[in-house]
């Protein structure tokens, strides 16, 4: 979830409650002592908390899911895939393929069946660079 997905959250609720709380002050008229402002107010102080809480919660749930996601993912690689996957995060999440194989010290065809391996379990993504490959972390990996 993004920022911006939050907020939407926060003015769906917003906007919710808002229009329960008039529905009901025009139906019930509860008390004469309070006007639409007084109303206005109060609701709008409810959602704004309510909203609040939602989206510090939604946030909080999706950064925990990421990274149990992650936990889960990285106890199916095999030692070699978690070498390497472990080498193209300490890079920032990205790396040149033919730098991973001289810093791991493998072969350029066993690196490429790992590197195969772990596109093929969606770990990292190969994008084609001159006579190398760029290798990057999904973004559901890096925990962010």
């Amino acid at each position: 979830m993004t920022i911006r997905e939050a907020f939407g959250i926060v003015a769906l609720v917003i906007v919710l409650q808002l229009f329960i709380g008039l529905l009901l002050y025009s139906i019930l008229q509860l008390s004469p002592v309070l006007d639409i402002y007084t109303v206005l107010v109060a609701v709008g102080i409810m959602a704004g908390v309510a909203g609040g809480v939602a989206a510090a919660l939604t946030l909080v749930f999706k950064k925990y899911a990421s990274e149990r996601a992650m936990r889960v993912a990285l106890m199916t690689l095999t030692e070699d895939e978690r070498r390497v996957f472990e080498a193209i995060l300490r890079s920032k999440g990205v790396a040149y393929q033919d730098k991973l194989r001289r810093e791991l010290d493998m072969s350029k065809s066993k690196l490429s069946a790992l590197v195969k391996n772990l596109e093929r379990k969606q770990a990292i993504t190969k994008e084609r660079y001159f006579r190398t490959n760029i290798l990057k972390v999904n973004k559901e990996f890096t925990g962010k």
